[in-house]
């Protein structure tokens, strides 16, 4: 009787650990990968930190801000799930949304002659959601992974080899292997295809 009872013990969830976890996923979430990506970027790619500050708080509220803001909106008046949006129907609705707003942000960088890598990030963004969008109509693709992926691809783009390192940041969350693969892939092929092609 003792030895089930500590191995139910034994089977319970360390709350720290929990916490712990989803603390993690939380900041390797798209949201802020997307804020650090535009800003780090725009210190690369602006002549003055001023002006990178600009930039990188420009493409970062188009790119993330302002979707997470209407993502916690939608979770606090029970429209969302939650905020991974883990109900691929709810992905679909919510995926024109973020969609739009990232055009904008687009718009508005290159309306305002932002440097040509700003521009290229904020194009690979939309290229990739909306690819993202396109297989979510049929499968659940993961989007933590094509968002990671991506954002490591590019650093490696504009900062080189070196940035290999961002890799194991590349998180799997809560989906099959294969949706996590092909996010990866997703994240690659379109933002090694756009970026350059922009940059």
């Amino acid at each position: 009787m003792s030895t089930r009872h500590g191995d139910q013990e034994l089977a319970q969830p360390n709350p720290l650990r929990l916490r712990v976890a989803r603390l993690v996923g939380e900041l390797l979430s798209p949201p802020p990968i997307l804020v650090v990506l535009a800003l780090v970027v725009a210190w690369a790619s602006s002549p003055t930190p001023a002006m990178a500050v600009v930039w990188g708080a420009i493409a970062a509220a188009f790119a993330s801000v302002l979707p997470y803001a209407l993502i916690l909106r939608g979770v606090r008046r029970g429209q969302l799930s939650d905020t991974n949006i883990s109900l691929r129907e709810q992905r679909i609705r919510f995926g024109v949304v973020a969609i739009t707003s990232i055009l904008v942000g687009l718009a508005v960088l290159a309306a305002l002659d932002a440097p040509a890598e700003m521009v290229a990030l904020q194009a690979s963004i939309a290229v990739g959601v909306a690819c993202g969008w396109v297989v979510t109509l049929w499968w659940k693709i993961s989007v933590h992974a094509a968002i990671a992926a991506g954002a490591a691809t590019v650093l490696v783009l504009v900062f080189g080899p070196a940035l290999l390192v961002v890799w194991p940041l590349v998180q799997v969350g809560d989906h099959t292997p294969a949706q996590v693969l092909a996010g990866v892939a997703l994240g690659i092929v379109v933002n090694a295809t756009v970026f350059p092609l922009l940059q």
